[in-house]
């Protein structure tokens, strides 16, 4: 017996030592976090006088920095802070350090990771911090989530003034269908009316972009349809975008023959004719969880000719056929990922290419809509290959890959 209780009496002292000594060490590296990583107070430390006078106009940065409420003015003030700085005044690195943590931070929320891995690398080599280690491999492997289709292409494939929706210009009808199969996408009046609401904020992201580029005779008009008791749509329930292109279009034609129309491009050129608009777009919206894809047409024609001796080459569509086809269930956690599909696969018939499939472009235009997402379709940019692509200027820019017209 007194052997057993002298066992057992070993044994808990021996998880107690270990208890305490697994919170010592966390106790230490929360106390070191503290440290390393607690926001930092106005320059109102031991020597701060010293450092005011030598740094004056850094230290102006800097405590406008911590009075700043916008994200976007802050980022600024850092920028403006960490170019001007002094790389050789050590007694500034703590604060150095701060701005960069600070900037990461403001980067990683809006899911902008490469900016926030480029600040938190460079607050890396002015101080180790194991928190700031643990986030960068944290931030690394999120990123190399996003890398599975990386090296699907290697060209960027722009299909420029072909189709209904030549270019993002202009006047552009959005016929938004709502097809309802009775199985598997299902429609209800409110969850329509939330679709058209987040449509609506899209398209007024769209022409604050193009005012980027000097475009602003962007406008755009919706129109409505709603595609339900067909019995022929339920042979074909839960098309994605795995299923073969004859289903895919077999599926369109039942829809257009619902609506009464022959094809897509029948369709949309009768209601662009209808509204007098330049442009045309058509949505499909099933309201089900897959993954959405556009079909945009591309050249069909090429007409070589002579002028003066010089042959010139035209590059012509006759293409009417294409459409998005959206597959987003409508709820509310997951407004910006709507926002987010409705406006990517929008710029895809307008001539955009995917960016995040191109080995080129890993770290080229990173908030670009068509390369990654942000968190928000507001932090979500338009690079000048995407403007380049859906008409808003004329010359390609400079890239890591070859761009295409075709």
């Amino acid at each position: 017996m007194a052997a057993k209780l002298l066992s057992k009496l070993f044994w808990m002292f021996a998880f107690l030592c270990f208890f305490l000594l697994v919170n010592v060490e966390r106790q230490s590296d929360r106390q070191g976090k503290q440290r390393s990583d607690s926001s930092s107070p106005k320059l109102i430390q031991p020597k701060i006088k010293e450092i005011e006078s030598r740094f004056p106009e850094f230290s102006a940065i800097y405590n406008r920095v911590h009075q700043e409420t916008d994200p976007d003015k802050r980022l600024t003030l850092i920028d403006t802070a960490l170019s001007g700085v002094d790389k050789k005044a050590h007694e500034l690195t703590p604060f150095i350090r701060k701005l960069n943590v600070l900037a990461a931070e403001i980067h990683e929320s809006r899911w902008h990771f490469h900016f926030a891995l480029n600040y938190l690398m460079a607050a890396q080599k002015l101080d180790f911090s194991k928190d700031i280690d643990r986030r960068i491999k944290r931030i690394r492997k999120h990123l190399a989530q996003y890398e599975e289709e990386r090296n699907f292409n290697l060209d960027y494939i722009a299909t420029r003034d072909t189709g209904p929706a030549k270019a993002l210009k202009g006047k552009v009808l959005v016929a938004y269908i709502f097809i309802d199969d009775g199985i598997k996408t299902r429609w209800s009046k409110k969850s329509m009316q939330r679709s058209e609401a987040v449509l609506s904020s899209v398209e007024q992201w769209k022409k604050t972009k193009a005012k980027e580029y000097s475009i602003s005779n962007v406008s755009f008009v919706n129109k409505s349809f709603i595609v339900r008791r067909n019995p022929n749509l339920k042979k074909y329930s839960g098309v994605s975008f795995r299923s073969s292109m004859d289903k895919v279009e077999k599926y369109i034609e039942i829809v257009m023959q619902t609506l009464g129309e022959k094809s897509v491009g029948n369709f949309i050129q009768k209601q662009m004719k209808l509204e007098g608009a330049d442009q045309g777009v058509v949505f499909f919206h099933n309201n089900f969880d897959e993954r959405s894809f556009a079909k945009r047409c591309g050249y069909t024609h090429i007409r070589t000719f002579y002028v003066k001796g010089e042959k010139k080459t035209e590059y012509i569509s006759k293409c009417q056929d294409e459409f998005v086809m959206l597959m987003n269930q409508v709820k509310r956690n997951r407004w910006d990922k709507l926002h987010y599909t409705q406006a990517h696969e929008m710029l895809h018939v307008f001539g955009a290419d995917d960016l995040y499939s191109i080995k080129g472009a890993r770290e080229y235009a990173v908030t670009d809509i068509m390369n990654y997402q942000s968190k928000k379709l507001s932090d979500s940019q338009i690079h000048p290959v995407t403007a380049y692509a859906i008409g808003w200027q004329k010359e390609p820019p400079k890239s890591p890959f070859k761009i295409i017209d075709r």
